[in-house]
């Protein structure tokens, strides 16, 4: 064969293989995967040439994929010079989500110690620290802001019972006192929000309880919740109540008792359909969901709820209060850690032939948190749409 043609059908071969051998090339997120198996083994220079290889596609690192790449190659004989450039390059990243309390942390890691005698180090915790003084800075800012807009946007009580007034869409901050607490609540606007009409009203019970020491109602993130976007969608007010431990959804009557009184508060102010206010929520709120349904449903035209335990801490749930009337739709994952599905499943199977306005739906995989999952507010949108169609559709 003449030589010419040897070196072309060399190079065709080569084209040809060229995209397949592309394609075969792992990715960021299979090369991490390989770093955490080899982690796992203690095979710590074999995990940081994954992480190297990694790290290679600048677009998708991150500051937690940095931190662990980094004790890995702290644990790698030779690597440290490596090590202290990704703990380096992390200390550079934008809105760097770190406290001081993370930076303690770091300084005393066992897997890290291996750097403490390098110069680089002082620097590294220095700028760490500065990260988290202005991360802290910013949210303090932040919830100072936010505090301000949900004050500015509540409404008065008109002085004339119906005589509503215009709202501004987005959220408002109210209050409803029992005793001596002054429970916050929030109410939120949609864009479509007509003073003139009845509107439907969804009353959601967030979740984590048993972990709020205090009312979250600082927090500008609560705009995230699902239920705002699905909300949103159905021209739908909302009613947010805040719980904590010593005053939430789990062990408090008066708590709970109390959302009765912010549902009376919202309609004062806003053009409520009565017929049509639902309560619902998610993990503990959703617990709290079904106290309401099976003990007082009243006001109420249904329930829904997510990743619940249908089991009350302040006695057995009337679930024959479920046999006609309102009824509530509970969706849970199969793989849930938290509250396991089978345990909810039997408690179903066992009451399903008295409370037939239970509808229990599930999804095999998610979680605890398929809520916040990207099928999440799918997931959420689809429930509530079998809860609040309305007659004759």
């Amino acid at each position: 064969m003449p030589r010419a043609l040897t070196v072309a059908t060399l190079l065709l071969a080569l084209l040809l293989l060229a995209p397949q051998a592309r394609a075969q090339a792992p990715t960021y997120a299979q090369l991490l995967e390989t770093a955490a198996q080899q982690l796992g083994q203690q095979n710590y220079c074999e995990a940081t040439t994954s992480f190297a290889l990694a790290f290679a596609d600048s677009t998708q690192v991150g500051p937690f994929d940095l931190y662990a790449g980094a004790g890995a190659a702290a644990q790698c004989p030779g690597r440290q010079a490596q090590a202290v450039g990704w703990l380096l390059q992390l200390s550079r990243q934008p809105n760097l989500p770190i406290s001081a309390p993370d930076v303690d942390n770091m300084a005393q890691a066992e897997n890290l110690r291996s750097l403490h005698s390098r110069p680089e180090w002082p620097r590294f915790l220095a700028n760490l620290r500065q990260a988290a003084t202005r991360r802290a800075e910013d949210a303090r800012r932040a919830a100072a802001a936010w505090q301000d807009k949900i004050r500015a946007q509540a409404l008065p009580v008109p002085a004339r019972k119906g005589a509503f007034a215009p709202a501004k869409p987005g959220f408002a901050l109210y209050y409803a006192p029992v005793d001596t607490v002054q429970v916050p609540y929030l109410v939120y606007v949609p864009a479509t929000y007509d003073a003139s009409r009845p509107t439907d009203l969804l009353v959601y019970l967030h979740g984590g309880i048993v972990t709020a020491t205090q009312f979250r109602v600082a927090d500008p993130d609560v705009v995230h919740e699902p239920i705002f976007a699905a909300a949103a969608a159905r021209n739908a007010l909302v009613l947010y109540p805040f719980g904590r431990q010593s005053f939430g959804w789990l062990e408090q009557r008066a708590a709970l008792d109390n959302v009765h009184t912010m549902v009376a508060q919202v309609k004062q102010r806003y053009h409520v359909d009565s017929r049509r206010v639902y309560l619902g929520g998610m993990s503990n709120g959703g617990t709290g969901a079904f106290w309401f349904a099976c003990q007082s449903p009243r006001g109420f035209a249904g329930f829904f709820a997510v990743a619940a335990l249908p089991v009350s801490a302040l006695g057995p749930l009337n679930f024959k209060q479920l046999r006609r009337g309102a009824p509530i739709y509970s969706l849970n994952a199969e793989d849930d850690a938290v509250f396991a599905y089978p345990r909810v499943a039997a408690i179903y199977a066992q009451q399903k032939s008295v409370a037939r306005q239970w509808h229990f739906l599930s999804r095999p995989t998610g979680g605890h948190s398929f809520l916040y999952a990207p099928e999440g507010p799918a997931l959420l949108d689809g429930l509530l749409g079998q809860l609040m169609q309305k007659p004759g559709r």
